[in-house]
Order: structure tokens, then C-alpha cells, then sequence
């Protein structure tokens, strides 16, 4: 199936968020642990309840989301941010390490075609979408959200890349998201590798207990999937650390506002800018609400269909989308979570 899609013009404008709880984005620091680094982590639920194996969850899981629940749920909202933090070079300084690959992109064992996407403007270009980024499902006060996410090519083969707000609000709270549920590649509304469930949650305290956007990552660890693993059904994108805040990337999600429906995959491109301490921005991105947790992708190969995932979409403030810089923080988190099984 060939399906033509693409970005608007660069005149988007970012609708207001939906009605949901918004992390303190910019929270006193000074109340915080200086660095914010240290891991956090978390057994997924459905239905409240930790899942005793993957049979269990992919059961639990699939009775949940029907397709018409996957349709229904709504663009989780970003949270609010701006271009500059108090004191977040104080709470996050950085640890840049050497310029380096932590993780190489693998192709699915059986290599499916791609979808097809059309740029909508002046420079028409063809990118095939990624089998290796995918719709995020999960439910939060009883309500039914979705967010975007990247499979990364871990030693366990079942990681997913996302942002923190995709599986925590941010708050302090004990309470992560319920039915967390990834679909590879879905497009037109319809999962094409499978409904791929939550095992465990990675991110850090600087978001979970403090909610602050320069810590706004996570790594999820999946359940296999009728005996198979994510990355040897989708393939995996690779994983950089420490390159530079100013190379060009590609960004890969699910937008789900006007005039985007979230039912398929989209792109933006372009050379990125540093921001702040340790974040970096893509300016004039026309990608909204329901990208969060998508990849900023380096050395994108449109054959491939595959890059290295160097940050995650996390915000956007006047027309750009801002994500947390990767490097040995990021790289830290990652270590703790490639390994679990």
C-alpha cells in the first residue's frame, strides 16, 4: 500500500493544548536535585495491572485498543515551554562526552515496502515513512491519548524512544500511564506490524518528579509479540550522543490537529539550531500535538527508511519544536534500560 502524504506550509499555527494536566515546564529549579539525572523506572500496566507475560498483555492489550479506540484517542497536548529556562544550565550542564554512535540501524528480517510521503510546498521531495517509528497509545484520568515514538536497535532488540510527557505527566506522581501500546508504521489507521505493548518505563527524575522539558525523554522496554521481538519485525533506528546541536535532521511523527489527522506518518526537515543549555530546536516546524516523542533523526537513509535517533520532539514555542539534547546523560539513561529483557 502507497499512500502520498506530507507537511504544510511553514504558516501552520500551533493550536491551543487539550485539557490535561501540563508539567511545571518552568518550575523553580533551585527546589531540585542539581543534576536532576538520576533514572527512574516503572513496570507497565493495562487495566491498572502489571501484565504476568507478554501472552497476557498482547490479550489485555488488544481487547483495549480496537481500532475504533485507536481512531478515537486524542493528540496528547505538549507541554508549554519557551526558548530559555531559569537555571537550567545549573540543573543540566551537560555531559558532552565524544561524538558517537551508541547504536547502528537495523533493517526488518523481512523488509516490507514502504509508504510513501510527498512534501506539500515550493521544494517537492519524496521520503519513504520509517517502519521504525510508530503511533504511541495510552490512557491517563480515564481518556484515551496518543503520542509518536522511535524503535531503537537495543542488544534486546524491544526498545522505543519517546518523550517523558508520553509516559508520565511530569508531577512528582507515583501514577504512570495506563495501556501503553505502540503501533509501528500506522497508517491510514491501521497498525501494519502489530500492537506492541509496554514492558517497563526509563527516564529520569528531572522529568518524572520535576517536569522540566530538557529532560524530556524515555526509553520503553516492549513485550514480545507473538514470540518475536520489535526490532527484528520493524527494524530499529540507530541511537547518537554528543553530535553537534547545528546538523540536519529529520523529523518523523503522528501531528493529530488541523490539518493533520494523526492517522499517518509525517515529516518536517530541516538544519537544526542549539537552544538554551541542552536543547535543541527545528525552526518553522509545521508538526503539532500528537508528534511528541517522535524522532529528530541524523543521517537519514530514504532507502533504508532508517537514521540515528539524536533527541525527540518534546515542545513547541514560537513555530519551533524543541527536544532535549542527546548526549552522555542521554547515553547514561539508555545503558540502564538496552539490556532488559
Amino acid at each position: 500500500m502507497r499512500r502520498k502524504f506530507g507537511f504544510v506550509s511553514v504558516g501552520v499555527m500551533l493550536l491551543a493544548s487539550l485539557a490535561v494536566a501540563q508539567p511545571p515546564a518552568q518550575a523553580d529549579a533551585a527546589a531540585a536535585p542539581t543534576p536532576s539525572a538520576t533514572v527512574t523506572e516503572a513496570r507497565a500496566t493495562i487495566h491498572g495491572r502489571v501484565p504476568a507475560d507478554a501472552d497476557t498483555a498482547a490479550a489485555a492489550g488488544r481487547a483495549y485498543w480496537t481500532p475504533e479506540r485507536m481512531r478515537a484517542a486524542r493528540p496528547a497536548p505538549m507541554p508549554e515551554g519557551t526558548d530559555t529556562f531559569d537555571r537550567e544550565a545549573s540543573d543540566r550542564p551537560g555531559r558532552i562526552g565524544a561524538a558517537r554512535d551508541v547504536a547502528t540501524p537495523a533493517t526488518p528480517r523481512s523488509l516490507a515496502a514502504g509508504v510513501h510521503a510527498t512534501a506539500a510546498g515550493a521544494q517537492t521531495q519524496s521520503v519513504n515513512a520509517s517502519p521504525g517509528v510508530g503511533r504511541v497509545f495510552f490512557t491517563h484520568n480515564d481518556e484515551d491519548f496518543f503520542c509518536s515514538g522511535g524503535t531503537i536497535n537495543n542488544p534486546q532488540a524491544n526498545m522505543v524512544s519517546t518523550a517523558g510527557h508520553c509516559v508520565h505527566p511530569g508531577n512528582g506522581g507515583s501514577v504512570w500511564y495506563d495501556n501503553w501500546a505502540y503501533a509501528p508504521e500506522y497508517t491510514d489507521g491501521v497498525a501494519l506490524h502489530g500492537l506492541w505493548f509496554a514492558k517497563e518505563f526509563t527516564s529520569v527524575e528531572g522529568w518524572v518528579d520535576w517536569g522540566y522539558l530538557w529532560w524530556d525523554f524515555a526509553f520503553v522496554t516492549m513485550h514480545p509479540l507473538n514470540g518475536d521481538r520489535l526490532v527484528h519485525v520493524t527494524g530499529g533506528q540507530g541511537l547518537s550522543v554528543n553530535k553537534s546541536k547545528t546538523l540536519t535532521a529529520m523529523l518523523l511523527g503522528y501531528p493529530g490537529e488541523a490539518p493533520y489527522d494523526g492517522l499517518s506518518q509525517y515529516y518536517a526537515q530541516g538544519a537544526l539550531k542549539a537552544a538554551g543549555a541542552q536543547r535543541i530546536k527545528l525552526k518553522n516546524c509545521p508538526l503539532n500535538h500528537g508528534s511528541s516523542g517522535g524522532p529528530f533523526l541524523r543521517a537519514w537513509d530514504n532507502d533504508l527508511r532508517f537514521g540515528y535517533v539524536n533527541s525527540v520532539m518534546s515542545y513547541k514555542f514560537s513555530g519551533n519544536m524543541y527536544g532535549p539534547y542527546f548526549d552522555d546523560d542521554v547515553l547514561d539513561i539508555y545503558n540502564v534500560a538496552k539490556n532488559k529483557q
